[in-house]
């Protein structure tokens, strides 16, 4: 009986690492327009917090090239569910639309126009399939670079 068991084990671990290694490993979509719209749209939300209305003022142009960047770029090969990413890109580009007269905006509308941004960023990472983490959300990531205005 207990060659069989011993058989048995010695099967399922072949099967079990011949699995390992042929099933295709999954990997997250690489995405560096959008990983660059997720930083300034976290320093936008940091900011919306605060009210810090001058400092969000700074970061609309690059804010809005990011955007339409992002809008414009097609959706990314191996993307979890490609038409949620489609309708996002779209309501970026809404946005970039809403932010083209930004000095005819009352602060407290930029204020929560701007910090609304990230939400969208983090729904269009997670139907991207990307990981949404920051430097500041996990000490083991690397720094993410500061995009500067």
């Amino acid at each position: 009986m207990s060659g069989k068991i011993y058989r048995f084990f010695l099967i399922c671990t072949v099967l079990h690492i011949s699995f390992v290694l042929v099933a295709p490993a999954a990997t997250a979509v690489k995405w560096d327009a959008l990983q660059r719209l997720d930083s300034l749209a976290e320093r936008c939300e940091a900011l919306a917090d605060t009210k810090e209305v001058t400092g969000l003022r700074q970061l609309i142009n690059p804010l809005k090239k990011a955007m339409v960047a992002v809008a414009a770029d097609p959706v990314p090969a191996g993307a979890k569910a490609p038409d949620q990413v489609t309708i996002l890109q779209a309501d970026l580009k809404n946005l970039t639309e809403v932010l083209s007269d930004p000095d005819h905006q009352t602060d407290a509308d930029l204020v929560a126009l701007l910090a609304g941004i990230h939400p969208v960023v983090e729904n269009l990472m997670e139907v991207a399939g990307m990981p949404h983490v920051h430097a500041n959300d996990d000490p083991a990531a690397k720094p993410t670079q500061e995009i500067r205005p």
